[in-house]
């Protein structure tokens, strides 16, 4: 029997050098390293477009603010005025000054579009979410292929013509997932210019750089902590004051 017979592979020959096993591993490798530098590439496109949606939300929740709490105020002293004896021409000075910071607040937040550059990033990061579920979709797909082990003892003619079908879906969703992908990139490169794109990529570094100096204080804090448990030879486990059903890890092992 040589050893391009399908039924040696069947009985448990060595599979990862058969042809078969070689063009669905270079096919897998392919569909794997595509959809993984796309989605690279969106996450990243993704996490400035967070850091500018934050900032600009935070600069409109401030504007609003502050709008509302003048507004209520300016109604309070026109309403409180005779009971609290306050001078009426005070009482006009205060009102008028507030009208007139709410009045050019909204005015510079609508010349700056900051709303509607709001919404706008707002739409374009649930583009980039529906995508990504997408590409993590294909990735769920592709990733029990991954275990070799499938191919072992099994038919490698019918374990292709199996992948084949996988193939098929990969090809014809991929060409629209790049369209959508060159859409995307483009409205992306519109509302985040090259000093834009600088600026939060500065900011991201600084905020993953801060994000690892707390995880270590954690960790440190936990490893000291352990140490000294050990040091004492205490047998300390720790246990919720409540028990949830969903803490254990195996439901199966419950006796009937």
């Amino acid at each position: 029997m040589t050893t391009d017979d399908p039924i040696s592979i069947h009985e448990g020959g060595d599979f990862k050098t058969k042809k078969q096993f070689i063009i669905f591993k270079n096919q897998l490798d392919a569909f794997t390293s595509n959809n993984l530098y796309i989605l690279k590439e969106c996450r990243e496109n993704k996490r400035l477009l967070d850091l500018r949606y934050d900032y600009l939300n935070n600069r409109v929740n401030h504007i609003q603010m502050s709008v509302i709490f003048l507004s209520t105020l300016s109604g309070f002293l026109q309403s409180t005025k005779e009971f609290f004896k306050t001078p009426t021409p005070g009482v006009s000075v205060v009102g008028i000054s507030i009208s007139t910071y709410i009045s050019l607040i909204l005015s510079v937040s609508k010349y700056y579009k900051l709303d509607e550059k709001k919404e706008r990033i707002h739409n374009l990061r649930e583009k980039y979410s529906n995508l990504h579920n997408k590409l993590d979709y294909r990735m769920d797909i592709l990733g029990p292929w991954t275990n070799h082990k499938l191919w072992e003892h099994k038919n490698p003619d019918e374990k292709l013509e199996e992948w084949n079908k996988i193939v098929q879906i990969m090809e014809e969703e991929y060409l629209g997932l790049i369209d959508i992908k060159q859409l995307l990139c483009t409205e992306f490169e519109i509302i985040m210019d090259s000093k834009s794109r600088n600026k939060y990529n500065i900011k991201n570094k600084e905020l993953i750089n801060y994000n690892r100096k707390k995880l270590y204080e954690t960790k440190k804090k936990d490893w000291d902590l352990e140490q000294k448990i050990k040091d004492n030879k205490i047998n300390l486990e720790f246990k919720s004051s409540i028990r949830l059903p969903d803490e254990d890890l195996n439901n199966w092992d419950d006796p009937l």
